[in-house]
């Protein structure tokens, strides 16, 4: 498999999960279709175009916690387009146009990021754009004021799958084969993520995942056809 390593950070981030609306909460992580969004910012391509030209259901991506996950809340001040502005989004006379919404965020986040099976001329492309440390649009962690940096680590090195007992760096894909051995006194983050979204936002597959809040590895039994694989000096579970 080839694969493309880089690892993103940022002081804000937030990746709002789908069932929240009106107080945003955000996930711990970028799913899969917000880090081939990323990919398509630093390709220059549009909401609608990135998903097929990236190969979304053909994509597979690992994602590591490079900090604990830290979250916080916040009022942001937002403009009332329903009944505060005109078409234009001027202001009514002797009307408040703006309304606060409480938001989640994510406080400081880093991720390292693979990303394998890529068409050959994105891979390349990507390739040639992250390691001259350039991007057409800004990335950013979710939300277009979480501004991200990205840092190139270089093509991956994807070995063969491991089994039996390891200790696996990345979030954890669950019901693929892996079972996980929780540590006393660890607070662990299990939830359900989109996995695999099309270019009208229609997501196909949902997966369920397991991390740890303190962003440490955590020892597994692994036995087929779980997608755990040795990338570079890590052991990474694809999503």
């Amino acid at each position: 498999m080839r694969a493309l390593a880089f690892d993103i950070r940022g002081e804000y981030g937030h990746f709002k999960k789908p069932y929240s609306p009106m107080s945003p909460v955000t996930f711990p992580l970028p799913p899969p279709p917000a880090v081939l969004g990323m990919l398509g910012a630093v390709l220059g391509l549009s909401k609608t175009e990135y998903p097929e030209q990236l190969a979304w259901a053909r994509a597979r991506i690992a994602i590591r916690l490079l900090t604990p996950v830290r979250i916080f809340r916040a009022a942001v001040n937002l403009i009332n387009t329903k009944d505060g502005t005109d078409k234009y989004f001027r202001p009514r006379a002797h009307t408040n146009t703006h309304i606060q919404v409480n938001y989640e965020f994510l406080k400081d986040p880093a991720f390292r990021v693979v990303v394998g099976d890529l068409p050959s001329a994105m891979h390349n492309r990507l390739k040639n754009l992250l390691g001259a440390g350039k991007s057409v649009y800004t990335p950013v962690l979710g939300l277009a004021q979480c501004l991200a940096d990205v840092n190139w680590l270089g093509e991956a090195e994807v070995r063969q799958g491991v089994t039996g007992k390891a200790v696996i760096d990345s979030v954890i894909s669950l019901g693929k084969g892996i079972t996980p051995i929780y540590e006393p006194g660890r607070r662990y983050h299990r939830t359900r993520i989109p996995a695999t979204m099309d270019g009208e936002r229609i997501v196909h597959r949902y997966q369920e995942i397991l991390l740890a809040d303190d962003a440490g590895p955590i020892e597994c039994r692994i036995r087929e056809p779980a997608e755990v694989y040795q990338v570079n000096d890590e052991i990474m579970s694809f999503l």
